[in-house]
């Protein structure tokens, strides 16, 4: 007879919260969407390559709705959920910031190939041991033709940091 007057005692607390609940589910649903939509605007502006939208949008979706339901779960009172979904979001972040470090340093050595005058789209180039004409640059990727029609592709960090000889800059 306990067992049924504790959880008639639940539903009784739950239904008057039922309607708050499923207006502030809307509320987050709306929320989340309106700052993916101006997220994705954003990267549209800076003209940020297609792949690196791909990434950012599930990204930032799936963390928008983490810190959502942490908060969520907060002001319902259900702190270890709460706190669950807060541990979480500091394993993604976590995760980010080790798979970051080799973008961010891509990122940061395409921006110095592309002031580089020694280093264009056309131009034919040895790098390592291989020898080709440099046929896109991307802001993670240098891809070059070898001679036997291979292509080459090198993270841009590794190509700058490594190193090429110019062969000829006919473009």
């Amino acid at each position: 007879m306990n067992l049924f007057g504790n959880s008639t005692q639940f539903f009784v607390d739950f239904v008057p919260k039922l309607p708050m609940l499923i207006l502030g589910l809307l509320a987050g649903y709306i929320g989340i969407k309106i700052v993916v939509m101006s997220i994705r605007k954003g990267l549209r502006l800076v003209r940020a390559p297609k792949p690196m939208i791909d990434i950012a949008l599930p990204l930032s979706t799936a963390v928008l709705w983490i810190i959502f339901f942490s908060e969520f779960a907060r002001h319902l009172g259900l702190s270890g959920i709460a706190v669950t979904f807060s541990g979480l979001l500091v394993v993604v972040g976590l995760a980010i910031s080790n798979g970051a470090a080799a973008t961010v340093s891509d990122l940061i050595a395409s921006v110095f190939l592309a002031k580089d005058r020694d280093f264009s789209v056309g131009f034919k180039v040895k790098f390592e041991d291989k020898t080709g004409i440099i046929k896109a640059v991307d802001p993670r990727k240098v891809r070059i033709e070898t001679n036997d029609g291979h292509i080459i592709i090198v993270p841009t960090s590794k190509f700058d940091s490594t190193g090429w000889e110019v062969i000829s800059k006919n473009l």
